[in-house]
């Protein structure tokens, strides 16, 4: 399951020959490193193109910027052949590139998706709004998923089902009491907490501030709050200022939840 947050990658092709273009976020990026050069080069574009990338989307901080890019490059590709674009195509190759499909749902659509066989939106409430706290420091994917066992205990499992069904629950009826219960997670986050100095009291303090509850976005660093509209600059602030004081700085971030989805412009 993900949600689509407005936070946006904006991919661009542009005719004649030239090394790659990035800002923003993605300035500093190298053409090797980039999933859309990649894609594109692949293709046999980038001889004839040069490709301008602009994302607001911080890297390595569990905010999905890997699946922007992968859509973003299934969708130039698809444009540059003048190959009919269906979202469902463009998910599915986005999301076997990337190797799950959680993120690659809201790029491609928008709003909260559940990505279950097929992508499937769900729900939310208007009245639950999203906190970010971004830390400076990032933490590798792969070291993330690493550090998870192969299994789980059948109790552990049962249990977060429990909780997962709580918090879809919780989010289309805006239920604060049952969104906080299902957000805490007992698989991936008791394990990955110790890569983010200050996790427990960013916690704490974003509760204490308003949240209905907080979790680890992705793989991390980022650390997500779910909370109502009115609080959430008030909470991202106050997980932030946690983070820092454990020597692990971090800025405050309170992006709306975006329905638009890959969009051409």
């Amino acid at each position: 399951m993900g949600l689509a947050l407005d936070i946006w990658l904006e991919a661009e092709l542009v005719p004649g020959p030239g090394p790659p273009e990035y800002s923003g976020a993605a300035a500093g990026l190298s053409a090797d490193e980039d999933f859309i050069h990649t894609q594109l080069a692949r293709g046999g574009l980038t001889s004839s193109h040069r490709l301008r990338v602009h994302s607001d989307i911080p890297m390595s901080r569990g905010l999905g910027s890997s699946s922007a890019a992968r859509v973003a490059a299934v969708m130039l590709l698809k444009r540059a052949s003048n190959a009919p674009i269906d979202p469902h195509e463009v998910f599915r190759e986005a999301a076997a590139q990337e190797g799950h499909p959680d993120n690659a749902g809201p790029a491609v659509f928008g709003g909260l998706v559940l990505a279950a066989g097929r992508p499937t939106p769900l729900a939310i409430d208007p009245g639950v709004g999203v906190a970010l706290a971004v830390p400076e420091r990032a933490v590798e994917t792969e070291r993330a998923r690493a550090m998870l066992p192969a299994e789980f205990a059948r109790d552990v499992v049962v249990s977060q089902a429990a909780r997962a069904a709580a918090l879809v629950t919780g989010l289309a009826r805006g239920d604060g009491e049952a969104i906080g219960y299902g957000m805490v997670d007992q698989l991936a986050v008791p394990l990955r907490k110790q890569l983010i100095p200050g996790f427990d009291e960013a916690v704490t303090a974003g509760r204490a501030a308003g949240a209905f509850g907080v979790t680890i976005s992705g793989s991390g660093s980022t650390l997500l709050a779910l909370a109502p509209v009115a609080a959430v600059g008030t909470v991202a602030a106050a997980m932030a200022d946690a983070l820092t004081r454990n020597e692990n700085p971090a800025m405050p971030r309170a992006p709306g939840i975006t329905r638009a989805g890959a969009t051409i412009v």
